[in-house]
């Protein structure tokens, strides 16, 4: 009877830890806030500029792990994965985070920063 008790009081632990767990939900438009590099950096002031002059950066996440990045207007596909904390875009694998509120793809070059649309 003790073991009974002891296997069923482990398996309601496990249910409420595993239960009450949060998946993030990232979904939504991000604009690109700014490039995070070594040599060639770009700022909040410069990135606000080009799309005061009509090039637009963003990234549309949707909750099923797809989305699309857009690049001075031009489109690429992506698929993401925030668990791996990986991101395929247009057929390369990215390092992908979400921290802070803000989504952050890094490569060799830099950090692209983006931050949620209000």
């Amino acid at each position: 009877m003790k073991r009974v008790l002891k296997l069923i009081c482990a398996l309601l632990i496990a249910v409420t830890f595993f239960g009450c767990s949060k998946k993030v939900d990232v979904s939504g438009k991000y604009y690109l806030l700014r490039i995070d590099a070594e040599n060639d950096p770009v700022t909040e002031e410069t990135m606000k500029e080009l799309r005061d002059l009509g090039y637009e950066f963003s990234l549309t996440l949707n909750s099923d792990g797809t989305g699309e990045m857009l690049a001075m207007n031009e489109k690429m596909e992506l698929t993401y994965d925030l668990e791996k904390g990986t991101a395929v875009i247009d057929g390369m694998e990215e390092s992908f985070r979400y921290e802070n509120g803000q989504i952050l793809i890094e490569d060799s070059g830099g950090t692209l920063v983006f931050a949620k649309e209000q």
